[in-house]
């Protein structure tokens, strides 16, 4: 007799039980632990062996997503230059547009649902248009060579002046 073959509430059903969550726990406990303050996609908070693993994820993603639309589209301006990584928009868009790749197509749920109309028209098309826009990537895709992203005006900082209008204004 297997365990799906077990009245659920009966002794050897609620003992079956146990024992799946017995099993699965610890790794639960493990997986919390090792999360990253912020989340796994936080990269600002990821040690160094997360994020090369993260890395290794988005670059999956990335190919596959060129290969399956960049590729295919009539307008080469969506076209992600090979320094693609170096620019920190596109890290951070791409990480987020593969996301919610993830949580669209997930598998475990065969329920019919309107996820993946939704991934295409508020997830791939408009971070598409803001790479292209906002990334700086046109200058190394036209010049098949890496340039630097836009050094604007300096970064913020918090300041004297930063912290005695936040305090005045609590």
């Amino acid at each position: 007799m297997s365990d799906d073959d077990l009245d659920p509430m009966s002794i050897e059903g609620l003992d079956a039980r146990l024992v799946n969550v017995e099993t699965i726990l610890p790794d639960l406990f493990d997986m919390y632990e090792l999360r990253a303050a912020g989340g796994p996609y936080y990269w600002e908070a990821l040690n160094h062996d997360q994020a090369v693993k993260l890395w290794d994820e988005l670059g999956k993603f990335v190919t596959w997503l060129d290969g399956r639309y960049l590729t295919n589209l009539a307008d080469p301006s969506y076209r992600l230059p090979e320094c693609w990584y170096r620019h920190p928009i596109a890290g951070e868009e791409l990480t987020a547009l593969m996301v919610s790749h993830r949580a669209a197509f997930d598998t475990r749920s065969a329920k019919a649902s309107s996820a993946l109309v939704d991934w295409h028209q508020r997830a791939l098309w408009p971070t598409l248009d803001s790479l292209k826009l906002r990334a700086g990537l046109a200058g190394c895709r036209d010049r098949s060579e890496h340039r630097e992203p836009h050094a604007g005006p300096a970064t913020f900082n918090v300041t004297d002046g930063y912290r005695q209008y936040v305090d005045m204004n609590d």
